[in-house]
């Protein structure tokens, strides 16, 4: 029974892990240096070291946040700031685009080079927020800068 126990319990826990930002280290600056996938005993000890991760949970920061609550977020400022949004875009940089930056862990020039270049894909005259939100996505996954540079990309 507690072999069912703990194979359960584990099988849970990695389920819930598997859509976090973070390895098994957890949130905070040692999940932002070393990565899901990097050293988690660094990424704890820098979490520890640091004291950083208390606030990270508190403030939803440092990769303290679940993937859907990402997505969550990006879908919300999109929503709100969608007309900024695109004349950003059209200049290739702006307030929105260091955001939109900022959420998917991009470096903001390299994200607003791309969206003023693929800036007819991305925001197609019939384009909604949810449909513009989910071109962005496929232009981080589909060019080879974008996928290499954004840390936080869902």
């Amino acid at each position: 029974m507690k072999k069912l126990f703990f194979v359960l319990a584990l099988s849970v826990s990695s389920l819930a892990l598997a859509a976090k930002p973070y390895g098994m280290g957890g949130c905070g600056l040692g999940s932002q240096l070393m990565g899901k996938d990097g050293n988690q005993v660094l990424a704890i000890t820098s979490n520890g070291t640091s004291g950083n991760q208390t606030f990270g949970i508190s403030s939803g920061t440092s990769n303290c946040v679940t993937a859907s609550e990402q997505t969550a977020q990006i879908q919300t400022f999109i929503d709100n700031n969608y007309d900024a949004i695109i004349t950003d875009m059209a200049k290739g940089q702006g307030e929105t685009i260091r955001t939109l930056s900022g959420f998917y862990g991009c470096n903001t020039e390299a994200l607003g080079t791309e969206l003023q270049a693929q800036y007819a894909k991305v925001a197609p005259a019939q384009a909604d927020s949810g449909k513009m939100m989910v071109n962005i996505n496929n232009l981080i996954d589909q060019s080879q800068t974008l996928s290499a540079s954004c840390t936080d990309a869902i």
